[in-house]
């Protein structure tokens, strides 16, 4: 997910490098395959094409978090330099379809590719590191409730310097170094002077509003973890009544909206089904030869409403997978999976059939992923306001699948899904169906 961190002249710098690599790559590539004399025949329009170009990787690379990039491991670099790549080499062969003028020689485009893809992404390894190094760890406490601490400290990494925990009490055998109460927040924070304070969404209302207006004295930076409330509130439009500020939070459904996304479904959806037919038929051979049983798995799910649907996905696990263990979620070492469905999985490939879904108006291409019954059941109880997430659509990715993780808990999923609920759009669809092409190089994703 995109999110609006101001740049620094590290993010300078990498944008310098980004664009000279480029530039650098396309010379390269003109020198290699002998095409300067095209190049020269019509240099105006060339060099104006190259400057595009060099504004289109800027886009994307700003666009996939490459100019943000103190929070991010390598592996999520990686990927989202070679899917801004892609886009990038789409739009070089649109430009070179749509003006006749200006044809990018596919050989060259090729040559460039092989260039700047690895050369870029070993001049990004290289920046990770100084930065890495050069960049001072940052003093973090964590504000939380017993139960929450783990799960949070868990989170932090190598760039933070985790000094304790303020919880609702002192426990002097604590698994954590307990620093204070809520009520000593501000003798905690004179004396460590943290750099971050994260703050957990089960601390009581009145513990975060201290806590926070601390910050108007100490200089540090607050992360709260939203609750469903906070979520709902989020970015509403200031108003005021009569002379007293207030929030203005409305939900209204326009309708129009709603008829735009489900026409842009279905005609991704067909456009998909389309260009990856080749693919499909290739699974379903697969499938076929390989493991007995039916080709696709049918599976009941819940959506919009509460309404149960049948989702369609290849089937990647043994037949009749759950005749002994009963309905179980699954695991990325899951032993039922079979050898083919391992390499369904890691390529998206069996969800392919859900495109199906989308065409029934079951699903959306975008929207809260679609749960079982009797999981939904379960997180009723145990996650409030779980029930939230079926006030639309459901489907094929979304916010929880391009922000998270496999291992991503299902109330943080839940947070994603409202937020995505909250401030759902045909714009944002679009983000998230870019951000998609990125989660399908990566592994650790939701699923």
């Amino acid at each position: 997910m995109v999110t609006d961190v101001p740049k620094t002249w590290i993010n300078y710098v990498q944008m310098l490098g980004d664009v000279l690599i480029l530039n650098a790559s396309v010379a390269l590539a003109l020198t290699i395959r002998q095409d300067w004399i095209y190049f020269m025949a019509n240099n105006e329009l060339h060099i104006a094409a190259l400057i595009l170009f060099s504004v289109i990787t800027l886009y994307f690379f700003n666009f996939y978090g490459l100019y943000n990039t103190a929070n991010k491991d390598w592996t999520d670099i990686l990927s989202a330099v070679f899917a801004s790549l892609i886009f990038l080499s789409l739009t070089v062969a649109v430009i070179s379809y749509i003006i006749p003028s200006y044809i990018f020689p596919r050989r060259v485009l090729f040559t460039f590719v092989c260039l700047y893809g690895p050369t870029v992404a070993l001049w990004r390894w290289v920046l990770l590191l100084i930065e890495r190094r050069i960049t001072p760890a940052k003093k973090v406490i964590i504000v939380a409730n017993e139960e929450d601490i783990a799960p949070l400290v868990n989170k932090l990494n190598g760039n933070y310097i985790f000094l304790g925990v303020i919880s609702e009490q002192r426990k002097h055998e604590a698994a954590y170094p307990n620093l204070g109460t809520f009520d000593e927040a501000a003798e905690v924070f004179k004396s460590y002077l943290p750099d971050v304070v994260l703050i957990s969404g089960n601390v009581r209302e009145e513990v975060k509003s201290n806590i926070v207006l601390l910050g108007l004295t100490f200089r540090c930076v607050f992360y709260v973890v939203p609750n469903l409330y906070e979520i709902m509130i989020g970015r509403s439009a200031l108003d005021q009544f009569q002379d007293t500020p207030v929030l203005q939070v409305q939900f209204n459904r326009n309708r129009g909206a709603e008829l735009l996304k489900r026409i842009i479904d279905c005609i991704v959806a067909i456009f998909i089904l389309i260009i990856t037919l080749p693919i499909t038929l290739l699974a379903t051979l697969a499938i076929k030869l390989t493991s007995p049983g039916p080709i696709f798995y049918t599976q009941e799910r819940v959506g919009r409403r509460n309404k149960r649907f049948m989702l369609y996905k290849f089937r990647t696990m043994i037949k009749n997978a759950e005749a002994t263990t009963g309905p179980v979620l699954s695991n990325r070492h899951d032993s039922r999976v079979t050898k083919v469905g391992r390499i369904l999985r890691a390529t998206r490939i069996d969800e392919l059939p859900q495109l199906i879904n989308v065409l029934k108006g079951d699903m959306s291409i975008v929207g809260p992923r679609p749960e079982r019954p009797v999981f939904v059941e379960r997180y009723k109880k145990e996650i409030p306001g779980y029930t939230y997430r079926h006030v639309i659509n459901a489907g094929i990715t979304g916010l929880a699948q391009v922000s998270g993780k496999y291992s991503t808990s299902p109330q943080d999923k839940l947070r994603y899904d409202l937020l995505y609920a909250k401030g759902a759009s045909p714009l944002f669809d679009l983000r998230i169906m870019l951000q998609t092409i990125k989660v399908m190089l990566l592994k650790d994703k939701a699923s």
